[in-house]
């Protein structure tokens, strides 16, 4: 695989403003924890009504899932129609594909009015079956559709595509776009609107109306929103055991048989492959992105096993030539399908969440910042209720995921405890080369770069679980809540917030 892995073509595309790190105390009326989709909509949505707002960002800007993602803004989301009315009820299907729409049009009205060159454009999204057996799911999606009044229908080789399928379910007038060139575009709004922003600058605890870095600076506020993917304040709402840690794997490759301009494909089977078009001018060829292999992180599967899986099936589909970016995701899954969007709980009402995309953070990452400063601001919000992190969640799929998150984590640590490892005082690593190495009665992870060994607890600072060496990214992963440390033991994403205790060796 010819391949620039873990990153994404739209970062490698675009080059972002650096912003200055947090080194004093401050005050904001409002502080944004987190600088993906969510934080910079919530910025922009608060600033223009006028508030003065202050964002911080552990690493940088749109570093993290916001920038390995697929960027297919849809209300077309997997099957979500005839499980949301089978689960709950007719209206709340109803409703969140509104919820959706809304934001679409919100993401048009952004990128007309600012002129934000984005390759924006609008599509038709297609969910394909390649199996009768699959159809058959599609089938009972598209009779919802009619129920609901959705603009889409179920078809069989309506469109010209490269492969054969069983049948294809349609839902008219979705979009794309480049995500980093609207967030390009966004970021220099916010400039203008005077946002503070701050990036390296993780954020640690909160209590009261103040906000405490992991670098113990302040920031004193009058409201927070917690939009750090995993929120970091996890532990006093249980936020910890609400979601399930995803991984998905993407490649962007030229192809000689490429999918129709005006549609954006996301398969329903074994792989569930999703394809895009990109606009990439200084290619020859069409180019296309391909995503799926999906899997829970507590499954620990080999990133290079996977991308290279993605590469065959995305072969299975058209004709590519080499793959140019491969890269990984991380995403938060809720039990009822549903995002966390609002008040943090019930008791700090001046606390606001916005979590758990399942795998659609475009439309809802927008739709958290429509839905929060319209709570701030003291005026209702008709999708409030449907996505109110407090709302009552009694469903067997919840019940379930309480259940077997815990025993997933169990699952996790026999496997590594069973695992026999190498004694740290004999171990003799190639240079790019990490493990798991036994210290008397403990574990620690080890790297080896030119000329030292890196050594690092294997106890995630977060909850303790043991954490796994992902040799592509050169980073320390957690299986049980997707926390993740580089190879100095440096916090690069949470729900951790402290780094791990860490020693540097000379190589011998």
């Amino acid at each position: 695989m010819s391949n620039d892995v873990n990153q994404s073509y739209w970062s490698a595309s675009v080059e972002l403003p650096k912003f200055t790190e947090l080194k004093e105390n401050i005050t904001s009326q409002i502080v944004i924890a987190g600088g993906g989709i969510s934080g910079l909509m919530n910025a922009y949505q608060l600033a223009v009504k006028g508030y003065e707002v202050t964002l911080i960002e552990g690493n940088e800007l749109v570093s993290g899932t916001t920038a390995n993602t697929t960027a297919r803004i849809t209300a077309q989301q997997g099957l979500i129609y005839s499980q949301l009315k089978s689960q709950k009820d007719a209206n709340t299907a109803q409703l969140y594909y509104e919820s959706q729409m809304s934001a679409i049009k919100e993401i048009e009205r952004i990128v007309n009015q600012y002129n934000i060159d984005c390759d924006f454009k609008r599509v038709d999204s297609v969910i394909y079956a390649e199996h009768e057996k699959s159809l058959k799911d599609l089938k009972k999606e598209e009779k919802v559709y009619k129920e609901l009044s959705i603009d889409g229908h179920l078809t069989t080789n309506e469109h010209d595509l490269p492969f054969e399928t069983a049948g294809e379910l349609i839902m008219k007038n979705q979009a794309e776009f480049h995500p980093l060139k609207f967030f390009q575009g966004i970021i220099e709004v916010l400039e203008d609107l005077n946002v503070t922003i701050y990036e390296h600058t993780r954020a640690k605890s909160a209590d009261g109306t103040t906000l405490t870095t992991v670098n113990n600076h302040s920031i004193d506020f009058e409201y927070l929103i917690i939009a750090t993917h995993f929120p970091f304040l996890d532990i006093e709402n249980f936020y910890f055991n609400s979601f399930k840690i995803s991984y998905g794997y993407g490649l962007v490759a030229e192809t000689s048989t490429p999918i129709p301009e005006h549609l954006s494909l996301s398969g329903h089977d074994d792989a569930g492959l999703s394809i895009r078009n990109v606009v990439k001018p200084d290619s020859s060829l069409p180019v296309l992105l391909f995503a799926g292999l999906g899997h829970g992180s507590y499954e620990q599967k080999d990133m290079a096993m996977q991308l290279s899986k993605l590469e065959h099936y995305a072969g299975q589909k058209t004709a590519n030539k080499d793959t140019l970016y491969a890269y990984r995701a991380q995403d938060l899954m809720t039990a009822d399908s549903l995002p966390f969007i609002g008040h943090f709980n019930k008791q700090k009402q001046n606390y606001f969440v916005a979590a758990g995309f399942n795998k659609y953070g475009m439309t809802n990452g927008v739709l958290s910042s429509m839905i929060i400063s319209d709570l701030i601001e003291g005026k209702d919000n008709m999708y409030k209720d449907l996505l109110d992190p407090s709302r009552k969640k009694g469903t067997f799929q919840q019940l379930k995921q309480h259940l077997t998150n815990p025993i997933h984590v169990a699952e996790s640590e026999i496997k590594n405890m069973a695992e026999s490892h190498p004694d740290l005082n004999d171990l003799h690593l190639e240079k790019g080369e990490g493990t798991v190495a036994r210290d008397g009665m403990s574990k620690k992870g080890v790297y080896r770069d030119e000329d030292n060994y890196y050594v690092v607890s294997n106890r995630c600072t977060h909850m303790g679980c043991s954490l796994g060496w992902n040799n592509d990214d050169k980073n320390w992963d957690c299986p049980c809540h997707g926390s993740r440390f580089n190879y100095t033991g440096k916090v690069i994403e949470g729900p951790a917030t402290d780094n791990l205790d860490s020693d540097i060796r000379p190589s011998k």
